[in-house]
């Protein structure tokens, strides 16, 4: 029995066609690294199901053999593009929030900075992350291991600056409220700034400017709102 349920809990396999070949010399990581970067310069213009092996191989200047020896598809370029992307968040996140003055910034001011931060993580590259995000919808089984230890990490920055506000926080549990407004505004800003064309994020049309000034509010109102239950 023991057996079985170990065997239930194991992660899916990864079909053929989402595996790359690790590079073990580094001549065949730059090579992996230019096709990545090459998919990156042609997702600002083109969803990735449009983007062909050819024109990435023509971007990265390298012939369409070496593609191949490196990559089963095109859909195998994700899982990699995913380990990069997924790499440099937490030390991105970190050195943005590093570059405030928390300490010298009211509750309101302080939250409203968080929330800032969160949405710049969404514009910077719209491109590349709507199309990480459909994979990762689409193939979880193909993500990295340890990726919600290094989310939670990303989380645990926003917690550590903002908690010294817990006298204003009005939820019993504060460091779990700092967690879920941080997520809440993640996701409505993943919604509305990576698939903003699609029916759901159409019914509330609002411009960037809105929608960040709405976040802000729902943020402020969710930490310090008194609720009886």
């Amino acid at each position: 029995m023991a057996t079985a349920s170990r065997t239930l809990r194991r992660r899916p396999a990864v079909p053929a066609r989402w595996r790359r070949t690790a590079p073990a010399q580094q001549r065949g990581r730059d090579t992996a690294e230019r096709f990545a970067i090459a998919t990156e310069e042609l997702l600002r213009t083109q969803p990735f199901e449009e983007i062909s092996i050819r024109d990435i191989v023509r971007r990265a200047r390298r012939p369409i053999g070496s593609f191949y020896a490196r990559f089963a598809s095109k859909e195998a370029l994700l899982p990699f593009l995913y380990q990069r992307y997924h790499e440099g968040l937490e030390p991105l996140f970190a050195s943005r929030v590093a570059r405030v003055d928390w300490e010298s910034l009211d509750p309101e001011a302080a939250f409203a900075a968080m929330v800032d931060i969160l949405i710049g993580q969404y514009i910077e590259r719209p491109w590349l992350i709507r199309a990480l995000a459909l994979f990762a919808r689409s193939r979880p089984e193909a993500l990295p291991d340890d990726l919600v230890e290094r989310r939670r990490n990303v989380f645990d920055h926003s917690v550590r600056v903002l908690i010294r506000h817990r006298a204003v926080i009005a939820h019993p549990d504060p460091e779990a409220a700092i967690r879920f407004a941080v997520y809440v505004v993640c996701a409505v800003t993943r919604e509305k700034l990576l698939f903003g064309n699609a029916p759901h994020s159409r019914v509330t049309p609002m411009t960037r400017k809105d929608l960040r000034d709405q976040l802000v509010r729902m943020f402020q109102a969710y930490l310090c709102t008194e609720v009886s239950t």
